[in-house]
């Protein structure tokens, strides 16, 4: 964007849909967690160029914060579902190539079942819910983190919450004892820039709009 910033689309995915819907609703700048580019430097052609040029023919601005925005103590996709759960005495926990980009803590106790119909309810997404008994203590990475229930597991924490996984995650859930919860990776990821969001509105004044694009994923 070369000129000023009045109203900032917020989205989880920078994706054509989104990106149309920002320059349909008069956003100058774009705040997303998911960007356009990913494992390097790629040619500027097909989608990634359509994209591209759409933006800079509508003169629109992307910033986009991948792991920084999931690991965030205030503003945080972390964080944020936490919250929704009523999860307390939060620590870091959930490694990821160096850095703990998760949190642990606990919930009231409950049946599982019971903390996976809250997290539909805060969602407004589906559950699915392996394993079964009563949770209290609780970990979570959200997006696409189901290869961190080991931690878990190590961790002897009752439940692990993440947005999607891999088939073999249900038996290393089931043998490890860990109830585990797939949320959506889009759903568990809409908390954080929406927080950014108003953030902008509290500190800068700027207009904000949320751009809901569901995956189902």
């Amino acid at each position: 964007n070369t000129g000023t910033v009045r109203k900032v689309g917020l989205a989880v995915d920078a994706c054509q849909a989104t990106l149309g819907m920002a320059v349909e609703r008069d956003c100058q700048m774009m705040f997303v967690h998911h960007g356009i580019f990913w494992g390097g430097l790629q040619p500027v052609r097909g989608p990634h160029y359509d994209k591209l040029s759409a933006m800079i023919k509508a003169n629109l601005g992307l910033y986009s914060a991948h792991l920084p925005l999931d690991m965030h103590p205030v503003l945080g996709n972390n964080r944020a579902l936490a919250d929704k759960i009523g999860l307390e005495h939060t620590e870091a926990f959930g490694e990821y190539e160096g850095q703990l980009i998760g949190l642990k803590g606990k919930v009231k106790r409950q049946p599982a079942e019971q903390l996976g119909k809250l997290l539909e309810e805060k969602l407004g997404a589906p559950v699915k819910v392996i394993g079964d008994g009563d949770v209290e203590t609780v970990g979570l990475v959200t997006g696409g983190a189901g290869d961190i229930v080991g931690q878990a597991v190590q961790a002897v924490l009752d439940c692990y919450i993440t947005g999607e996984g891999a088939n073999h995650q249900y038996h290393e859930a089931i043998e490890g004892g860990c109830v585990l919860m797939f949320a959506g990776h889009y759903a568990t990821e809409t908390g954080g820039v929406q927080a950014v969001g108003h953030h902008l509105e509290q500190q800068f004044g700027l207009e904000t709009e949320f751009l809901d694009y569901p995956t189902g994923l």
